[in-house]
């Protein structure tokens, strides 16, 4: 008898489970921006060992923030929607607020919850999008992805939406990208290109432009979302290059978060465009901008390095024990004067007479003078550039110059 019973019950099991079967093959599924369907493998049959994020996709795929298609595919080359990263990041922070979504298109979209997830979490902000729309299928821009991953930092650390808003107000912010210059980047995104940039999450490309209207392929992503599980662990003061663009947002300098000196008295903030008249009467300039590159080791560092520096050819400024100065000036003459006379009779770091190497002035849109011995500046014009100066790794050695109204700024190497 409890044999009979276990037969009968196996064969209405499996009748059971062949129906489930039949149902699942007949689901129409979508033709466009297909969802990937949530499965257990963590390699992919696109995905050999020698695609370079391999170890990044598997990674992902073990924790469970990424998923592959039925067809045992990842697509790496793939773009990356609005959907598939607000899943993706919606799973790194597994949290169970919700937001309701006021998008008008998204209301039976597969991702909808992750969507109002990350309107409640704040990695997605609904002021960031127009007409009430989400646009989930729309391939994310790099824009877009810094602002999502940085208000995600923001999120679980509260000192990122600090840094982000110093970086966001203030007219002293300046970002290493060509386009900060040049255009082709939305002030808006600044503040979350700069976060990006400090804390690794995205880099610029070999031109050191950021793209920030580019996308980003399903292979990067991976890295990305290691990245960023590991910069939730950090505080923004972790991140040397956070620290600097903070420092200039607030100061116009980074000399107190890359190099040796520390403050005494007052700082470059106390003479930023205050006027200092020249002894030789050529004159009046200001300084608009003091940024330091470690250059005193066999290597340059700082987050201003690639804008500024160039180092196939400044190698004479390495192993030195040198920093590199990159000082903004305004400059109004008082009479017709060349770039090469300017400073005869000032203030050394009011006059800095060696010009920003050419090519990185083209390729990061820099206002640098023209030929030193040219007499390009015209009586009473106001004239904005940039020029080089340096300052010696060693103990006692000062940095210190003041403005007409003798306020003051003053570094030391403590002895």
């Amino acid at each position: 008898m409890l044999h009979k019973k276990s037969s009968r019950n196996n064969l209405m099991i499996k009748a059971l489970a062949a129906s489930v079967m039949t149902a699942a093959m007949v689901i129409p599924v979508a033709t466009e921006n297909v969802q990937a369907v949530p499965v257990t493998k963590t390699t992919f049959n696109d995905v050999p060992k020698s695609h370079w994020a391999y170890e990044s996709i598997k990674h992902v795929a073990e924790k469970g923030l990424v998923t592959g298609y039925d067809d045992g595919t990842y697509k790496p080359s793939a773009q990356v929607t609005r959907a598939e990263f607000a899943t993706f990041l919606s799973r790194v922070f597994d949290s169970e607020d919700r937001t309701t979504a006021k998008f008008t298109d998204v209301g039976s979209h597969w991702a909808i919850d992750a969507i109002q997830e990350g309107l409640a979490v704040g990695f997605i902000q609904a002021s960031d999008f127009t007409n009430n729309k989400f646009e989930p299928n729309k391939p994310m821009t790099r824009g877009e992805m810094s602002r999502w991953l940085a208000n995600g930092l923001a999120s679980a650390n509260p000192e990122y939406a600090k840094a982000i808003e110093e970086i966001a107000n203030s007219s002293l912010t300046l970002i290493p990208i060509p386009e900060f210059y040049k255009g082709g980047v939305n002030k808006k995104d600044l503040p979350y290109i700069g976060v990006m940039l400090a804390t690794g999450l995205l880099s610029g490309y070999e031109d050191f432009s950021f793209k920030p209207s580019g996308n980003t392929t399903r292979a990067e992503v991976a890295t990305i979302l290691i990245r960023f599980m590991d910069a939730m662990k950090k505080a923004p003061s972790d991140f040397t290059g956070l620290k600097e663009l903070r420092e200039v947002a607030n100061t116009g300098t980074n000399i107190l978060s890359i190099t040796n000196f520390k403050q005494k008295l007052g700082g470059y903030k106390d003479v930023l465009g205050k006027p200092h008249t020249y002894l030789n009467k050529t004159g009046v300039a200001t300084i608009e901008h003091a940024i330091f590159i470690d250059t005193t080791g066999s290597k340059e560092k700082g987050i201003y390095k690639d804008m500024f520096f160039n180092a196939k050819a400044s190698q004479v400024s390495l192993n030195r024990n040198v920093y590199n100065i990159y000082y903004e000036y305004s400059f109004v003459p008082s009479k017709d004067v060349s770039f090469s006379s300017i400073g005869n009779g000032s203030d050394m770091h009011f006059a800095s007479l060696m010009m920003v190497n050419k090519e990185k002035a083209q390729q990061f849109g820099i206002t640098i003078p023209a030929h030193p011995n040219e007499k390009l500046f015209k009586e009473g014009k106001k004239y904005y550039y940039w020029a080089e100066n340096a300052a010696l790794n060693k103990p006692g050695k000062v940095i210190s110059g003041y403005s007409d109204d003798k306020s003051d700024f003053h570094y030391e190497i403590p002895q």
